[in-house]
């Protein structure tokens, strides 16, 4: 058989039940998806649960109306309850010469939490959220929802204010490194 008769016999029923399909096998899930790619942010929180970071690569804007964001946290993250517990905190997403930023609050080194924002640039918006000077944009937000899915707690923030530094290029993350982009020519 080839692949395609092989996977065609293998498919399931149109009249299965959505609930009932199988889900993709989780390597394969990964394997998919290492190849899209992601902005690379740092949320950043500070507060009576203390601060915290982390990066972090699943972020999306859900409405202008209210300004509203969506980002996923791995709930394992030391950051992920600090997040919680404040309830503050800032997106921001990363220049192209950053990946080192990213590396720092991706757990790389065990430096400590609290030495990761140690480095001047990050400094305490209007809101005593800590947000990055260098970052392409920054966001300060207020959780508005929190929910537990499968390995991540999922949260929607409303976005309090932006700031963001002259046109530079992103970093991403593809292919299971990271990379940047520029715009393409028309």
């Amino acid at each position: 058989m080839t692949q395609v008769q092989l996977q065609q016999a293998n498919a399931p029923s149109h009249d299965q039940p959505a609930d009932k399909l199988p889900y993709i096998d989780a390597t394969d899930f990964r394997e998919a998806l290492s190849r899209a790619a992601t902005a690379v942010t740092i949320i950043a929180t500070e507060g009576s649960a203390g601060k915290a970071g982390v990066t972090c690569s699943a972020v999306c804007s859900v409405s202008d109306t209210p300004p509203t964001i969506l980002f996923c946290v791995n709930q394992r993250s030391a950051a992920n309850s600090v997040i919680k517990s404040n309830g503050l905190l800032s997106v921001n997403w990363l220049q192209a010469q950053q990946a080192d930023v990213s590396q720092l609050f991706s757990g790389v080194g065990h430096v400590p939490m609290h030495e990761r924002f140690n480095d001047t640039r990050w400094q305490v918006s209007v809101h005593g959220i800590p947000y990055h000077t260098d970052a392409l944009v920054s966001l300060d937000c207020r959780i508005a929802s929190a929910m537990e899915i499968g390995t991540h707690s999922v949260f929607v923030a409303h976005v309090l204010n932006a700031r963001t530094s002259a046109e530079v290029a992103p970093l991403v993350y593809c292919q299971r490194a990271y990379a940047t982009t520029r715009p393409t020519q028309s």
